[in-house]
């Protein structure tokens, strides 16, 4: 698998070399020097894009016909595409945040590693909903048709959620938020009476979210989601990739 591994990588590099690097460069520069960390977070997800088309330099130069000549197994072809996607997410997040230690909201202390740390979570377990998807899609319908499926699937995913709040009433969307400390009591100025009081309000900042220990429970349920679901995604990449025809 190390050897097919190695091929993958050394086709993205190779066709893709200049973007790479003028990426990183570029993600980089506008999030140290414009102070834009969002950037950083969206470099994660990026790489992981730029991994799943793995799938489709092999498509175009036929390789799956010369595989199939190979003393190699299709756990072993698929497998090489998933340990070359974790391998771009993870590289993404170790570089990203290694840079937030240089950051301009770190270096003031307006921001906190913590707080970067939850955010290039976040952003790898999209990259990892990203990759997961597309690649059995990928497999089954081709990497161009994939696209469109799984960028419909992601708005069915976020027209879902929409609706769930929709439905919920709003006492019951406020006790949600209690739970995972997206609300709760705050001093709050009151001009009125000239006194700050203490209110219940909608929290803003992940700073406050993190000082309740549900909210921890959320990251990490959505970690161990979004590995699970990768995990499911490489079994069922393996059972399409066996039963097409080359």
């Amino acid at each position: 698998m190390s050897g097919l591994w190695f091929k993958d990588w050394s086709t993205l590099f190779s066709q893709y070399k200049r973007n790479l690097l003028l990426l990183v460069v570029v993600y980089l520069g506008m999030a140290l020097l414009l102070d834009m960390p969002f950037m950083l977070y969206a470099m994660v997800f990026i790489l992981g894009v730029y991994a799943q088309s793995a799938v489709s330099f092999d498509e175009r130069s036929h390789w799956d016909m010369y595989a199939h000549t190979l003393p190699v197994s299709p756990a072993a072809i698929v497998g090489g595409k998933y340990l070359l996607g974790l391998f771009a997410v993870a590289a993404g997040f170790v570089l990203g945040l290694f840079a937030f230690l240089f950051s301009p909201g770190v270096v003031r202390g307006t921001m906190s590693m913590a707080e970067a740390f939850v955010g290039m979570l976040a952003a790898a377990v999209l990259a990892l909903l990203y990759f997961s998807l597309s690649l059995p899609l990928s497999y089954r319908y081709g990497s161009e048709r994939a696209r469109t499926v799984v960028m419909i699937l992601i708005l069915f995913l976020a027209v879902l959620a929409m609706a769930v709040t929709v439905l919920l009433s709003p006492e019951q969307v406020q006790t949600i938020q209690r739970f995972f400390g997206f609300r709760g009591p705050d001093q709050i100025w009151d001009s009125a009476t000239e006194q700050t009081v203490t209110m219940e309000v909608e929290y803003g900042s992940l700073t406050q979210w993190m000082r309740n220990r549900h909210f921890w429970w959320l990251v990490g349920g959505a970690c161990l989601a979004s590995l699970l679901l990768f995990l499911a995604s490489w079994a069922a990449s393996i059972l399409v990739y066996k039963r097409k025809q080359f």
